[in-house]
């Protein structure tokens, strides 16, 4: 039985424009084809198990490609695979789209199309034009910036376009402005039209700008505006930035860069996101599973034998408590054992387990947990369940007063390289004013990974560190980044509230 074919809008790039059809089918395909525009940020929530290849990847120049990436589909579909086709903007508009679906209809090969939010739309609601008024504007056209090369007659009416009465949008067009100023001025328009640019539109690193139609090649060139970005002509583009609904917002167009391991800082990202920050994500680790189960299935069938369980963070209460219930154990299981948790964070990932630990110490680093666990674990037997490049600290000191088994349920591999050359272009031209870091791990990881992206703000004190617990305030400043913001209650929520508050400070600081 063949295959199916989907071609996915992927949106302008924020994830969050992604539709729930599109993210469904992308968590269930067996292979992801996907353009070269689609966000970083997008590729980010893709499976890692799913094998992952980009259009521009194949062989040849575009018109070559095609083939190669129509006969791709095909020899998987017949292999009766899944694969998503996933596509910037939406498939169907200046996406080619139609160009990859014909030859899957002459093969009798089954498709569908999800619908993307396409980057005009991105572009009016994240800038605050509005493509369409009852004062000014009762119509919008997407035009094409760029057709197709070695056509032989254009599309594109330029005395028609010139008089087109209502809001024009150019795709493409930032590398062909001259050419589309040029047309327009040729046939009539004013050069006094407004013009608007938007560049990465929805992403943090969005830019945008405005001028007259006469100075739209001027303007291109002086702000340095590079692909993927849409021009809008018209009066519409008078009133650019005119709403600054973000600004309104208690984080309203902060830039902030979170550091986390892969696939958690969604929760934290997007509540930054609804107080109106610009986020970039870092994944500071990537978290694994143990390649043999077999020595942690042991302790777990011996958990009876042990006084205490000792968790040093939340991947390690997930990883082992998941692997508990796999194996088909009763969460009764544990009510004679006593539990302990390094800090908030870890006891928060017990709670979701409907589990609440009898100790977490008043400090929360691995020496405030050994002070903690000293006077109660003396000739006891205590299960450390954690990162297999934990720090050796707390074992060594409590095997001196204890019978320990340190068992690494996870391991931790640096971000790849594809990952952190992708970041380091994302901030070139941004100047952050929060970098988040939740773990003396993760601002490590940063240090080493993203240093020298970020130092430069930091020690100018444009950027300001916020860190999870003074543990990590500690370890910032052992980086030679100086005094770090610090959570009161060592969470997320903590380090949200600390940047709404300086935030305030600093919005209050530029009216005086």
């Amino acid at each position: 039985m063949n295959g199916f074919v989907y071609f996915i809008g992927a949106g302008p790039g924020d994830p969050g424009l992604l539709t729930v059809r599109g993210q469904q089918i992308l968590n269930d395909a067996d292979l992801i084809i996907y353009d070269r525009l689609v966000s970083f940020q997008i590729l980010q929530l893709l499976p890692d198990e799913t094998p992952k290849i980009c259009a521009e990847s194949l062989p040849g120049c575009h018109p070559e490609r095609i083939e190669v990436l129509v006969n791709l589909m095909v020899s998987n579909a017949f292999k009766g695979l899944k694969i998503a086709r996933l596509k910037g903007g939406d498939p169907l508009l200046f996406g080619r789209g139609s160009e990859e679906i014909e030859p899957l209809i002459a093969k009798s090969i089954a498709f569908e199309i999800v619908p993307g939010v396409t980057a005009a739309l991105g572009a009016s609601a994240y800038s605050g034009i509005p493509l369409t008024h009852r004062e000014f504007s009762s119509a919008v056209a997407f035009i094409t910036g760029h057709e197709k090369a070695g056509k032989p007659d254009s599309f594109l009416q330029w005395p028609e376009i010139a008089k087109f009465p209502g809001t024009l949008v150019f795709y493409m067009g930032v590398k062909r402005a001259q050419v589309i100023q040029s047309n327009l001025l040729e046939q009539g328009m004013n050069p006094q039209t407004p013009v608007a640019i938007i560049s990465d539109t929805t992403l943090p690193q969005q830019k945008q700008a405005n001028t007259i139609l006469g100075n739209l090649t001027t303007l291109v060139v002086q702000e340095n505006f590079a692909p993927p970005a849409v021009i809008i002509i018209g009066s519409a583009a008078n009133h650019l930035g005119l709403w600054g609904w973000r600004n309104k917002l208690p984080l309203g167009n902060a830039s902030v860069l979170i550091s986390r391991p892969k696939g958690q800082g969604v929760d934290f990202s997007a509540k930054l996101k609804n107080l109106g920050a610009n986020v970039f994500q870092f994944d500071s680790m990537i978290i694994k599973n143990p390649e043999d189960w077999s020595l942690v299935d042991g302790e777990i069938k011996n958990l009876s034998t042990f006084d205490w369980l000792v968790f040093t963070s939340a991947n390690g209460v997930e990883k082992f408590l998941q692997r508990f219930l796999q194996l088909g154990f009763d969460i009764r299981t544990l009510l004679n054992l006593k539990i302990a948790c390094i800090g908030p964070s870890t006891a928060i990932a017990l709670k979701t387990f409907h589990i609440y630990p009898d100790l977490i110490p008043p400090r929360h680093d691995a020496e405030g947990l050994i002070e903690a666990l000293f006077p109660l674990v003396k000739g006891r037997k205590v299960l450390l369940a954690r990162a297999k490049e934990g720090r050796p600290l707390l074992s060594q000191e409590l095997s001196k007063i204890c019978q320990i088994t340190d068992l690494h349920v996870y391991s931790q591999t640096p971000a790849p390289q594809e990952q952190i050359a992708n970041i380091k272009s994302m901030l070139s031209n941004t100047v952050l004013d929060y970098v988040a870091v939740t773990s003396s791990n993760s601002a490590r990881a940063l240090y080493d990974s993203l240093g020298e992206s970020v130092a430069e703000g930091i020690l100018a004190g444009k950027t300001k560190v916020v860190a999870i617990s003074p543990l990590t305030s500690e370890e910032v400043k052992k980086l030679g980044w100086g005094n770090a913001l610090s959570s009161k209650n060592f969470t997320t929520e903590g380090m949200i509230e600390e940047m709404v508050n300086d935030w305030s400070k600093i919005r209050y600081a530029k009216r005086l």
